[in-house]
């Protein structure tokens, strides 16, 4: 059960819970797919390509885990920035796209509280985002792969937004879509909202105990209602 009461910050992830990212790489793998079209249907290359994407999270957000444990998370960030570009050629220009009615919640959110981002993905591609979607001005603080010695699900960029905000790490909430969001939540002890219009699926998400389970991040401006 979430407790209103102690809530006085906000603190998001990004990927799959302000920006619809598995849909994006769906596309962009799918376009890629169909370079080869010659071999695989554009209704396989679709189901192949959500396919790809789902099987990837788990493995990346250990991969990234260990990295960071271990000291190599630039190497990685370097690695993956690669693998960006090689797809760029298969990416619209205009691929972000913000989950339905993101915007609007934080917009009514941000009268209330202060709000930070605390997301494992570079901070060229999180910025980019969110001055995209016209977000970035709610933001106070944006914490990205490499702004701490340690990122998700280390406590490290959870505490960090909680200083830049001069609050107590207790009394903020971290809003994500996978068990590496609540992990970090749960060991910086704040308040955990899971959602589910990213990668993480119910089950794996309810098993780490969050406080609440949403549908989608939008529905939190409801839950909050002042």
């Amino acid at each position: 059960m979430l407790d209103k009461s102690k809530i006085k910050t906000i603190i998001f992830d990004v990927d799959g819970t302000l920006r619809d990212t598995d849909d994006e790489m769906v596309r962009s793998i799918e376009l890629f797919l169909l370079k080869f079209e010659f071999l695989i249907s554009s209704k396989k290359a679709q189901t192949a390509a959500r396919s790809i994407v789902m099987s990837m999270e788990n493995p990346a957000q250990i991969i990234l885990h260990y990295a960071d444990k271990w000291g190599w998370d630039k190497f990685i960030h370097q690695i993956i920035q690669g693998i960006r570009w090689l797809l760029k050629p298969f990416k619209n220009t205009q691929s972000f796209q913000t989950i339905e009615g993101v915007k609007a919640m934080i917009a009514e959110l941000s009268q209330h509280y202060p709000l930070a981002v605390a997301s494992a993905g570079d901070e060229q591609t999180v910025k980019a985002f969110l001055a995209h979607a016209g977000i970035a001005p709610y933001f106070n603080c944006v914490a990205t792969a490499l702004t701490c010695p340690y990122t998700k699900p280390f406590a490290d960029p959870l505490v960090w937004a909680a200083l830049q905000m001069g609050v107590d790490i207790e009394n903020c909430i971290m809003v994500g879509d996978t068990t590496v969001d609540m992990m970090a939540g749960n060991n910086a002890k704040t308040q955990t909202v899971a959602v589910l219009c990213g990668f993480g699926e119910r089950e794996e998400l309810a098993a780490l105990n969050p406080n609440l389970i949403l549908t989608t991040t939008a529905d939190l401006a409801e839950v909050l209602k002042v």
